[in-house]
């Protein structure tokens, strides 16, 4: 087996669930199990725990980069990866070596077919291996999904964090806000303070009677209207600086400069290579790059193209989740659709977006591949046009492909 061949067997592991979402069973014994199997990496270890619905692998990232500037070595594990599966597992801006992932496969894969471990915990196993071996000063980890019952909520962490609360994964997380707060809350440990992104008076009071359970303090970032000197494009960012400055400022025994803060502002993409998030990847016409995938989400993405002027192309596609549909919604009636359906058993159909997109009158095209919906709005534009891809990160491997 080589590297390829590796990741190829990996990706072909069940996620976690199957087309219908059917299977997912939210339970932490399989990945303790195969925790205590690899010598229970996870132990002794300084982990900052991020869950939310949106914003929270850009908040990693920012406290990476905070971080680094401050002289620290930062672990780094998010999901899900636009291009390459390495993408996952970072040390600072270096992604984990093809030679660990190799043998991390080839060590384990008998323990991961017999026991049905999902690629998601086999990914975060791999992850806190690798971090042990490293020994980074700092390991900042994403949750998955929800955050209670989320494979990651194994760590004992020094600091949680939880970005904002959205309408996402209603299957799994529940049909209101505070349903799917209280899941997230569930990364909240005994003693350890919470960090709230965005303060929300219809679910702190969530926050708040889940952490006093667990003899914790909640603190709620505060979110200015300052902007920050950012390698980052997106405008809505400066939420995310804004909760990533209010976490790390509660570490206790970390020494910050703020001069030196803002230097790690700067050079986000520089000290992390983040992507996907307004992400510029040509100009003339101007294409951009977006990871926003649900109704919040795409409201901050639309909001920040409505103050470009020039003709805008939307290249859009979609995972077919409760809700999604709505997104069309939102859909300024100005733009120019290519929907498209990316190349996932659980993709949105394109006659599903068709029948929407029609009731609601939008000016729209389909297309087979999203290659094609990509290619056809690049020759539709002239160069003043500004072209986004969003609505999945499935889309963009397979442009870049």
């Amino acid at each position: 087996m080589n590297y390829i061949e590796a990741i190829d067997w990996l990706e072909n592991i069940p996620i976690s669930f199957d087309i219908d979402y059917n299977n997912y069973e939210f339970k932490l014994d399989n990945i303790i199990k195969f925790l205590n199997h690899l010598g229970s990496p996870q132990n002794n270890q300084k982990f900052i725990h991020v869950a939310g619905t949106n914003g929270k692998g850009s908040t990693c990232h920012i406290i990476s980069s905070i971080l680094q500037e401050h002289g620290h070595n930062v672990g780094l594990f998010s999901s899900p990866h636009l291009y390459d599966y390495r993408e996952r597992i970072k040390i600072n801006s270096n992604p984990i070596e093809k030679k660990f992932v190799l043998e991390f496969i080839i060590n384990n894969r008998m323990y991961i077919k017999k026991n049905k471990i999902s690629f998601f915990e086999t990914s975060f196993a791999m992850s806190l291996c690798y971090f042990r071996l490293m020994k980074p000063d700092f390991i900042i980890v994403e949750v998955g999904l929800g955050g209670k019952l989320d494979a990651t909520n194994v760590i004992n962490p020094i600091l949680s964090i939880i970005t904002n609360i959205g309408f996402d994964h209603k299957k799994f997380l529940g049909n209101s806000l505070s349903q799917i707060a209280k899941e997230k809350a569930g990364i909240i440990k005994n003693g350890i303070d919470v960090i709230i992104g965005e303060s929300n008076k219809k679910i702190n009071k969530v926050f708040e009677r889940e952490a006093a359970k667990c003899n914790s303090i909640v603190h709620y970032a505060d979110q200015s209207k300052s902007s920050f000197m950012t390698d980052l494009n997106g405008d809505y960012q400066n939420k995310n600086i804004n909760t990533a400055i209010a976490a790390l400022n509660k570490i206790n025994d970390l020494s910050l400069d703020e001069s030196i803060i803002l230097k790690g502002i700067a050079n986000i993409n520089k000290n992390t290579n983040l992507i996907g998030r307004w992400q510029i990847i040509g100009d003339k016409p101007k294409v951009i790059f977006d990871v926003a995938h649900n109704l919040n989400s795409l409201e901050l993405v639309f909001r920040q193209l409505n103050s470009i002027r020039g003709k805008i192309r939307i290249v859009f596609g979609t995972l077919d989740k409760i809700d999604q549909l709505e997104c069309i919604k939102i859909f300024p009636k100005n733009y120019k659709y290519y929907l498209c359906t990316p190349s996932n058993k659980r993709a949105m159909s394109l006659e599903k977006l068709c029948a929407k997109a029609k009731k609601l009158n939008i000016n729209f095209s389909t297309y087979n591949s999203v290659k094609a919906a990509y290619e056809c709005a690049i020759l539709d534009s002239d160069e003043n046009d500004v072209i986004l891809v969003t609505g999945s990160t499935y889309l963009f491997s397979e442009i870049k492909n």
